[in-house]
């Protein structure tokens, strides 16, 4: 090899040895994608209950739902709670009850409801179902009571 090539030599090296020890890049493994089962129309004429979710604000709170004879809607929403405190009101139980009907649309439940809020369902089967719901209460003489966002899961009885 000519002398004025022998420069080339160590830069040459330099080069196959940090190509030889750079880290190579490995694929991520796939991410679990969670599968949700095909939402399921409820029992027709059955009534769904279950714990609500919630804290601060109550104790403990349950949800009810009374299925259409037809299984097309929610003829009725019931809401539970205990030991209500909210905007200096305080309750040891207080119950609402609004009537329906409230649409479900392939398996799942969006109602507005006045006076209560908004429900968010899905039934996982004919007699499961579960979902959010964003309270705020009509208190008579009081202000509405913005209670949040909860979890809600029901079964039917």
């Amino acid at each position: 090899m000519s002398r004025d090539k022998l420069w080339l030599l160590p830069a040459t090296l330099a080069v196959i040895l940090f190509t030889a020890c750079a880290p190579t890049a490995t694929p991520a493994a796939p991410r679990p994608t969670a599968t949700l089962a095909k939402p399921a129309a409820p029992r027709p004429g059955a009534t769904f209950s279950g714990p609500i979710e919630i804290s601060e604000k109550a104790s403990s709170g349950t949800i009810k739902l009374t299925v259409s004879e037809d299984g097309a809607s929610i003829t009725s929403v019931d809401i539970t709670l205990k030991d209500l405190k909210c905007n200096g009101f305080s309750a040891g139980s207080m119950a609402k009850q609004v009537r329906g009907p409230f649409a479900v649309i392939d398996g799942n439940l969006v109602a507005s409801v006045s006076g209560m809020g908004e429900i968010r369902g899905r039934f996982a089967s004919p007699t499961q179902a579960s979902g959010t719901v964003n309270l705020t209460l009509e208190i008579p003489f009081a202000k509405p009571c913005k209670l949040g966002e909860w979890r809600w899961s029901a079964k039917a009885d």
